[in-house]
């Protein structure tokens, strides 16, 4: 037991001897070469293993930093990317709505034969068989039933449905309506009926034209203003191609449409068509209305329509 005891004391001196000496051989390597310069090659792979994961550390370090960094500022880059997305997204519908808004305001000034209550849709109802839409103005705005419906480009359709605040609005292109049809070309001006093209969704079919009728690909047709629903002159569509009915007895014609029913948002409601008479027709009478009927009802002489 004692001499073990003498043994860890002998050694634990042992060890402070050498490092006191190992440290003052450090401190005075200079002045002692022959010693300094063994130790210091002894120590040198201990330092450069030292200093280069030292290093290797504090450049992995520097790299987490930057990358975080890096990572910080581009998240940053893209919420304000998106937020200059949807600004921008924002300003071109003020852009887009304000050049439609400046087109209706520009057709309504230029009509004033009409009394016409604007009115923005939202609703649609696009089917095989039915093509209608609901638009914010009801009854509250004196709207009625049977009155027409436009656009800049042309006629939409006719109110079917009144509500206290809301009006659905059967389309041009419902196979059920049925308008009054003229060829605007002077040399012709033939008349029958279009309605809604069951066979071809969203064209117009302008039937039971004689076969002798002066009707070509490109004519302008209007509505006819008889029947009292439609006022005359309203645009309906262009002659997109003409052929003989399966009996060939009359001719059929497809009618491109003038108003895009896909894309509306805006819309007029005609709420009455102010009278104009030529001095000659008037003659001390009154202007006579005629009752309007409704479009859904096919008609079977074109001046009927």
């Amino acid at each position: 037991m004692i001499f073990f005891g003498r043994r860890k004391i002998f050694l634990t001196i042992l060890v402070f001897t050498l490092m006191a000496a190992g440290g003052w051989f450090w401190r005075h390597r200079e002045s002692a070469p022959f010693i300094s310069q063994p130790l210091s090659i002894t120590a040198m792979p201990f330092e450069y293993s030292v200093s280069r994961v030292a290093f290797l550390g504090k450049t992995g370090i520097d790299m987490i930093d930057q990358a975080i960094s890096n990572w910080a500022e581009l998240d940053s880059l893209r919420k304000e990317n998106a937020g200059l997305r949807v600004e921008q997204s924002r300003y071109s519908e003020i852009l887009a709505e304000n050049i439609r808004l400046r087109k209706l305001l520009n057709f309504q000034e230029g009509y004033k034969q009409f009394h016409l209550l604007g009115s923005s849709v939202i609703s649609r109802d696009y089917g095989t068989w039915t093509n209608t839409m609901m638009i914010d103005r009801g009854q509250d705005s004196g709207i009625k039933k049977y009155m027409p419906v436009i656009v800049p480009e042309g006629l939409v359709g006719f109110v079917s449905e009144v509500y206290a605040n809301t009006s659905r609005v059967q389309l041009l292109c419902d196979p059920r309506t049925t308008v009054g049809g003229l060829v605007q070309r002077p040399s012709s001006r033939v008349v029958s009926m279009v309605s809604g093209n069951a066979e071809h969704p969203g064209s117009l079919a302008f039937v039971n034209v004689s076969r002798e009728a002066d009707i070509i690909k490109g004519d302008l047709i209007i509505t006819s203003g008889y029947g009292g629903v439609y006022p005359k002159g309203l645009i309906i569509g262009t002659i997109k191609q003409v052929s003989d009915d399966a009996n060939r007895v009359t001719l059929d014609a497809e009618i491109e449409p003038a108003a895009d029913f896909g894309h509306l948002e805006e819309v007029f409601v005609i709420t009455d068509s102010i009278q104009k008479t030529i001095p000659e027709d008037i003659r001390g009478k009154m202007p006579v209305k005629e009752r309007p009927m409704s479009p859904n009802i096919k008609q079977t002489e074109a001046h009927h329509g």
